[in-house]
Protein backbone atom coordinates (compact mmCIF):
# COMPACT_ATOMS: atom_id res chain seq x y z
CA UNK A 1 0.00 0.00 0.00
CA UNK A 2 1.17 3.23 -1.44
CA UNK A 3 2.74 5.60 1.98
CA UNK A 4 0.42 8.73 2.41
CA UNK A 5 1.62 12.03 1.58
CA UNK A 6 -0.46 15.10 3.19
CA UNK A 7 1.66 17.35 0.77
CA UNK A 8 -1.55 18.32 -1.55
CA UNK A 9 1.48 20.39 -3.99
CA UNK A 10 4.38 16.99 -4.09
CA UNK A 11 7.87 18.94 -4.40
CA UNK A 12 8.66 17.18 -7.25
CA UNK A 13 12.55 16.78 -7.42
CA UNK A 14 15.20 18.12 -10.17
CA UNK A 15 15.34 14.37 -12.20
CA UNK A 16 11.29 14.10 -12.16
CA UNK A 17 11.16 17.59 -13.02
CA UNK A 18 13.06 16.21 -16.94
CA UNK A 19 10.26 13.72 -17.41
CA UNK A 20 8.46 14.15 -20.84
CA UNK A 21 4.96 13.89 -21.17
CA UNK A 22 3.78 11.35 -23.70
CA UNK A 23 1.75 12.10 -27.08
CA UNK A 24 -1.30 10.59 -28.10
CA UNK A 25 -2.23 10.20 -32.24
CA UNK A 26 -5.02 10.69 -33.92
CA UNK A 27 -6.16 7.00 -33.12
CA UNK A 28 -5.70 7.48 -29.06
CA UNK A 29 -2.32 6.31 -29.00
CA UNK A 30 0.37 7.00 -26.92
CA UNK A 31 4.15 6.99 -27.10
CA UNK A 32 4.51 6.13 -23.90
CA UNK A 33 2.79 5.25 -20.75
CA UNK A 34 2.71 4.79 -16.94
CA UNK A 35 2.11 1.43 -16.14
CA UNK A 36 0.60 0.14 -12.86
CA UNK A 37 -1.37 -2.72 -10.95
CA UNK A 38 -3.49 -1.87 -8.53
CA UNK A 39 -5.03 -4.93 -6.31
CA UNK A 40 -7.26 -4.77 -3.22
CA UNK A 41 -9.32 -7.28 -0.91
CA UNK A 42 -12.63 -5.90 -1.58
CA UNK A 43 -13.90 -3.79 -4.53
CA UNK A 44 -17.29 -1.56 -5.57
CA UNK A 45 -18.01 0.10 -8.90
CA UNK A 46 -21.52 0.96 -8.19
CA UNK A 47 -23.35 0.87 -11.36
CA UNK A 48 -25.60 3.81 -12.43
CA UNK A 49 -28.23 1.77 -14.04
CA UNK A 50 -29.13 0.08 -10.79
CA UNK A 51 -31.31 1.53 -8.10
CA UNK A 52 -32.23 -1.65 -5.06
CA UNK A 53 -29.41 -4.07 -5.10
CA UNK A 54 -26.30 -2.38 -4.99
CA UNK A 55 -24.45 -3.64 -8.24
CA UNK A 56 -21.14 -3.80 -9.26
CA UNK A 57 -19.27 -3.17 -12.41
CA UNK A 58 -16.37 -6.37 -13.00
CA UNK A 59 -13.98 -3.24 -14.11
CA UNK A 60 -13.30 0.04 -12.76
CA UNK A 61 -14.76 2.36 -14.62
CA UNK A 62 -12.36 5.05 -16.75
CA UNK A 63 -13.98 7.91 -14.81
CA UNK A 64 -12.77 5.92 -11.92
CA UNK A 65 -9.70 5.48 -12.78
CA UNK A 66 -8.92 8.94 -13.32
CA UNK A 67 -10.28 9.57 -9.75
CA UNK A 68 -7.96 7.62 -8.20
CA UNK A 69 -5.25 8.75 -10.66
CA UNK A 70 -5.92 12.59 -9.59
CA UNK A 71 -6.29 11.33 -5.23
CA UNK A 72 -2.69 10.06 -5.62
CA UNK A 73 -1.33 13.25 -7.25
CA UNK A 74 -3.77 15.43 -4.59
CA UNK A 75 -5.82 17.07 -7.04
CA UNK A 76 -9.16 19.01 -5.51
CA UNK A 77 -12.39 17.50 -6.63
CA UNK A 78 -13.73 18.02 -9.79
CA UNK A 79 -10.51 19.61 -11.58
CA UNK A 80 -8.58 16.98 -13.20
CA UNK A 81 -12.12 16.04 -15.76
CA UNK A 82 -9.91 17.94 -18.46
CA UNK A 83 -6.53 16.29 -18.48
CA UNK A 84 -8.40 13.25 -18.77
CA UNK A 85 -10.53 14.48 -22.15
CA UNK A 86 -10.53 11.67 -25.01
CA UNK A 87 -7.91 14.42 -27.21
CA UNK A 88 -5.58 14.57 -24.32
CA UNK A 89 -5.65 11.16 -22.54
CA UNK A 90 -5.34 7.56 -23.15
CA UNK A 91 -6.10 4.39 -20.50
CA UNK A 92 -6.37 0.26 -20.81
CA UNK A 93 -7.37 -2.04 -18.29
CA UNK A 94 -6.28 -5.25 -17.73
CA UNK A 95 -8.10 -7.29 -15.04
CA UNK A 96 -6.01 -9.79 -13.42
CA UNK A 97 -7.02 -13.52 -12.75
CA UNK A 98 -10.54 -14.67 -12.30
CA UNK A 99 -13.17 -11.55 -11.57
CA UNK A 100 -15.45 -13.33 -8.85
CA UNK A 101 -18.12 -11.85 -6.51
CA UNK A 102 -21.04 -11.71 -3.56
CA UNK A 103 -23.55 -10.45 -2.35
CA UNK A 104 -23.56 -8.91 0.85
CA UNK A 105 -26.43 -8.13 3.18
CA UNK A 106 -25.32 -4.39 4.83
CA UNK A 107 -27.17 -2.67 7.02
CA UNK A 108 -26.64 1.04 7.23
CA UNK A 109 -27.02 3.92 9.40
CA UNK A 110 -27.95 7.45 8.70
CA UNK A 111 -25.40 10.01 10.32
CA UNK A 112 -27.46 13.24 9.28
CA UNK A 113 -25.72 15.74 12.04
CA UNK A 114 -29.62 17.04 11.94
CA UNK A 115 -30.97 14.50 13.11
CA UNK A 116 -31.37 13.19 16.69
CA UNK A 117 -28.51 12.45 18.72
CA UNK A 118 -28.19 10.63 21.95
CA UNK A 119 -25.37 11.49 24.31
CA UNK A 120 -23.37 9.51 26.68
CA UNK A 121 -20.07 9.69 28.73
CA UNK A 122 -18.92 12.79 30.46
CA UNK A 123 -20.27 16.28 30.98
CA UNK A 124 -17.84 17.16 28.05
CA UNK A 125 -16.09 19.73 30.38
CA UNK A 126 -13.06 17.77 31.98
CA UNK A 127 -14.44 13.96 30.58
CA UNK A 128 -15.32 13.50 27.11
CA UNK A 129 -18.77 13.12 25.97
CA UNK A 130 -19.99 11.37 23.21
CA UNK A 131 -22.44 11.39 21.07
CA UNK A 132 -24.74 8.49 18.90
CA UNK A 133 -27.06 8.64 16.63
CA UNK A 134 -30.56 6.30 17.69
CA UNK A 135 -29.55 3.53 15.89
CA UNK A 136 -33.21 2.01 16.97
CA UNK A 137 -34.82 3.53 13.68
CA UNK A 138 -33.87 5.03 10.22
CA UNK A 139 -31.69 1.58 9.45
CA UNK A 140 -31.67 0.98 5.91
CA UNK A 141 -30.79 -3.07 4.94
CA UNK A 142 -29.37 -3.32 1.28
CA UNK A 143 -27.65 -6.03 -0.73
CA UNK A 144 -24.33 -4.94 -1.79
CA UNK A 145 -22.26 -7.07 -4.76
CA UNK A 146 -18.93 -7.10 -4.42
CA UNK A 147 -15.76 -7.93 -5.65
CA UNK A 148 -13.47 -10.45 -4.30
CA UNK A 149 -10.19 -9.54 -4.37
CA UNK A 150 -10.03 -7.51 -7.39
CA UNK A 151 -6.50 -6.77 -9.57
CA UNK A 152 -6.19 -4.89 -12.62
CA UNK A 153 -3.02 -3.91 -15.02
CA UNK A 154 -3.67 -0.73 -15.27
CA UNK A 155 -1.71 1.90 -18.17
CA UNK A 156 -2.29 5.74 -18.44
CA UNK A 157 -0.97 8.72 -20.79
CA UNK A 158 -1.76 12.03 -19.75
CA UNK A 159 -0.46 14.68 -22.03
CA UNK A 160 -0.65 17.66 -19.55
CA UNK A 161 2.47 17.76 -18.36
CA UNK A 162 2.45 19.08 -14.74
CA UNK A 163 0.09 16.02 -14.06
CA UNK A 164 1.83 13.61 -15.84
CA UNK A 165 5.18 14.44 -13.67
CA UNK A 166 3.49 14.84 -10.87
CA UNK A 167 2.16 11.06 -10.92
CA UNK A 168 4.84 9.84 -12.36
CA UNK A 169 7.19 10.80 -9.07
CA UNK A 170 4.18 9.30 -6.83
CA UNK A 171 3.77 6.01 -8.55
CA UNK A 172 8.34 6.16 -8.27
CA UNK A 173 8.08 7.41 -4.81
CA UNK A 174 5.48 5.25 -3.50
CA UNK A 175 3.51 8.01 -2.14
CA UNK A 176 -0.07 9.03 -2.49
CA UNK A 177 -1.99 11.95 -1.33
CA UNK A 178 -5.37 10.80 -0.66
CA UNK A 179 -5.52 6.84 0.21
CA UNK A 180 -6.14 4.74 -3.15
CA UNK A 181 -9.42 2.29 -2.75
CA UNK A 182 -11.28 -0.11 -4.88
CA UNK A 183 -14.33 2.26 -5.13
CA UNK A 184 -15.63 2.41 -1.68
CA UNK A 185 -13.23 4.23 0.72
CA UNK A 186 -12.92 1.22 3.21
CA UNK A 187 -11.91 -0.98 0.47
CA UNK A 188 -8.01 0.20 0.09
CA UNK A 189 -5.67 -0.61 -2.65
CA UNK A 190 -2.42 -1.88 -2.82
CA UNK A 191 -0.42 0.00 -5.89
CA UNK A 192 2.62 -1.69 -7.89
CA UNK A 193 4.43 0.85 -10.22
CA UNK A 194 5.89 -1.23 -13.16
CA UNK A 195 7.79 1.80 -14.74
CA UNK A 196 7.50 4.08 -18.24
CA UNK A 197 6.93 1.68 -21.01
CA UNK A 198 6.93 2.66 -24.64
CA UNK A 199 3.69 1.66 -26.60
CA UNK A 200 3.85 0.72 -30.26
CA UNK A 201 0.93 0.26 -32.77
CA UNK A 202 0.40 -3.69 -34.09
CA UNK A 203 0.33 -4.12 -37.45
CA UNK A 204 -1.19 -7.79 -37.50
CA UNK A 205 -4.56 -7.86 -38.72
CA UNK A 206 -5.82 -10.33 -35.63
CA UNK A 207 -4.65 -9.54 -32.37
CA UNK A 208 -4.92 -11.34 -28.94
CA UNK A 209 -5.26 -8.56 -26.57
CA UNK A 210 -4.88 -8.75 -22.98
CA UNK A 211 -6.62 -6.02 -21.87
CA UNK A 212 -10.39 -5.04 -21.71
CA UNK A 213 -11.87 -3.82 -25.19
CA UNK A 214 -13.25 -0.17 -25.19
CA UNK A 215 -15.94 1.03 -27.98
CA UNK A 216 -14.97 -2.15 -30.22
CA UNK A 217 -17.72 -5.04 -29.22
CA UNK A 218 -18.28 -5.28 -33.11
CA UNK A 219 -13.99 -6.06 -33.62
CA UNK A 220 -14.28 -8.75 -31.33
CA UNK A 221 -13.51 -12.91 -33.15
CA UNK A 222 -15.22 -15.30 -31.34
CA UNK A 223 -13.22 -18.56 -30.33
CA UNK A 224 -14.74 -21.50 -28.91
CA UNK A 225 -14.18 -21.63 -25.54
CA UNK A 226 -13.62 -17.95 -24.67
CA UNK A 227 -16.69 -16.01 -23.29
CA UNK A 228 -16.65 -12.76 -23.02
CA UNK A 229 -19.04 -9.86 -21.56
CA UNK A 230 -19.51 -6.74 -22.47
CA UNK A 231 -20.66 -3.52 -19.82
CA UNK A 232 -21.67 -0.38 -20.63
CA UNK A 233 -19.67 2.46 -18.33
CA UNK A 234 -19.02 5.94 -18.05
CA UNK A 235 -15.94 7.02 -19.23
CA UNK A 236 -15.57 11.25 -19.25
CA UNK A 237 -16.95 13.65 -17.10
CA UNK A 238 -17.12 17.65 -17.19
CA UNK A 239 -17.84 19.77 -14.40
CA UNK A 240 -20.78 21.97 -13.58
CA UNK A 241 -22.58 24.06 -11.77
CA UNK A 242 -24.12 21.49 -9.95
CA UNK A 243 -20.77 19.64 -9.55
CA UNK A 244 -19.86 17.36 -12.33
CA UNK A 245 -22.21 15.09 -15.02
CA UNK A 246 -21.20 12.31 -17.09
CA UNK A 247 -20.50 13.20 -21.05
CA UNK A 248 -19.48 10.14 -22.34
CA UNK A 249 -20.12 5.89 -22.03
CA UNK A 250 -18.32 2.95 -23.23
CA UNK A 251 -18.91 -0.32 -24.01
CA UNK A 252 -16.36 -2.48 -22.53
CA UNK A 253 -15.55 -5.86 -23.42
CA UNK A 254 -13.53 -8.52 -21.39
CA UNK A 255 -13.39 -12.31 -20.10
CA UNK A 256 -13.66 -12.92 -16.52
CA UNK A 257 -11.76 -15.94 -16.47
CA UNK A 258 -7.84 -14.02 -17.56
CA UNK A 259 -8.42 -15.39 -21.03
CA UNK A 260 -7.26 -13.40 -23.89
CA UNK A 261 -9.38 -11.42 -26.47
CA UNK A 262 -8.69 -11.70 -30.25
CA UNK A 263 -9.79 -8.70 -31.82
CA UNK A 264 -9.83 -7.18 -35.68
CA UNK A 265 -7.64 -4.56 -36.22
CA UNK A 266 -9.70 -1.24 -37.59
CA UNK A 267 -12.26 -0.07 -35.05
CA UNK A 268 -9.58 -0.68 -33.00
CA UNK A 269 -6.24 0.07 -32.70
CA UNK A 270 -4.42 -2.92 -30.74
CA UNK A 271 -0.83 -1.66 -28.79
CA UNK A 272 2.50 -3.42 -27.97
CA UNK A 273 3.83 -2.65 -24.56
CA UNK A 274 6.62 -5.05 -23.97
CA UNK A 275 5.34 -8.50 -23.89
CA UNK A 276 1.45 -7.39 -23.37
CA UNK A 277 -0.73 -6.29 -25.83
CA UNK A 278 -3.96 -4.03 -24.88
CA UNK A 279 -6.17 -1.50 -26.23
CA UNK A 280 -6.22 2.43 -24.74
CA UNK A 281 -9.56 4.14 -24.40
Amino acid sequence: MARRDVDADPVVPADAQSVEPPTINDMGVPDRCLSLTVRADWGHFRRVDRTVTKQTYRLPPRTTIAGMLAAMVGSSRDSYYEMFAPEVSAIAIEPLGTIRTVTEPMLGLSTNPDEHFENAGGTGQKTVKASYPDSTSNRQLHSYELLVDPAYRIDVAVEDEEFYRALAHRLKTGTTHYPSSMGLSEYLAWVEFHGERTVEVCDDEVVKVDSAVPGGVESVVPHEGVRTHVERMPSFMEADERGRRTTGFDDYTFTTDDSAISVRSGSVVPSQISDRSVIFG
